[in-house]
């Protein structure tokens, strides 16, 4: 079994899909430290031929320490906002009636932690992209380890035959080729910011996988297995 392991972001950027088209299984790690203003709660889309960041708002004010998995939604008019925001950025897009009204759905659902809307969009866009994958969730598991050995024991419990991450993890992986007392081999990946049909002039890469889903259907998914490597 080939396992992933990431944060449960946002309306995630189009790579983050590719990744979850090569593996069998993700665990959202949701038990570590929230960062404000990260990837957890914001990300790009393309509006009037420029690059812009949604923002969720999020209950944050004394509560630095705070894990993943305890961030509340501030449902002020902030959701309305980006709904208006992504209907005025894609309405005349070619499929935008095919997922529009379903993204809202879900976000009007009001749900109380931020990662169970970003948990539950996420496994909108997989089945959209009809990536078959199964998911957990890091806080299921013991939580008594720092970051790195946390990651290890989640790959033991699963007995995975090989774990899959970002290039950017080598920062604190590179001296290992092998999660440790195991076979289990681990493995990088990048991704290519390949072009396809996005409305407006100039492409923008690195947007959210609306942008993708909006501009391309059914077509987005030979788009990211394009642009995807395992190094």
């Amino acid at each position: 079994m080939l396992l992933g392991i990431s944060q449960p972001t946002f309306m995630p950027w189009v790579g983050n899909f590719a990744f979850l088209d090569k593996i069998d299984k993700l665990i959202f790690l949701d038990n570590v430290q929230f960062e404000k203003r990260s990837w957890q709660q914001r990300n790009n889309i393309k509006l009037n031929s420029q690059k812009h960041l949604l923002t969720i708002s999020v209950k944050s004010k004394g509560k630095f320490n705070q894990k993943i998995s305890e961030v509340e939604i501030l449902y002020d008019k902030n959701l309305e906002l980006i709904k208006k925001k992504i209907y005025h950025s894609y309405n005349k897009a070619p499929y935008f009636k095919d997922y529009y009204k379903d993204i809202c759905d879900i976000i009007d659902k009001k749900y109380v932690f931020l990662s169970e809307l970003n948990i539950e969009l996420i496994k909108f866009f997989t089945n959209s992209l009809n990536i078959k994958i199964d998911f957990d969730c890091s806080s299921n598991y013991p939580d008594n380890f720092k970051k790195e050995k946390l990651i290890f024991e989640i790959c033991k419990l699963n007995k995975c035959t090989q774990y899959l991450t970002t290039i950017g993890s080598k920062n604190y992986l590179e001296k290992f080729n092998a999660i440790p007392e195991t076979n289990i081999k681990i493995s990088y990946f990048e991704y290519e910011d390949l072009k396809y049909r996005q409305m407006g002039k100039n492409f923008i890469p690195k947007l959210s996988i609306i942008d993708l889903l909006f501009n391309e259907g059914k077509n987005s998914i030979n788009i990211l297995r394009e642009g995807f490597k395992i190094i």
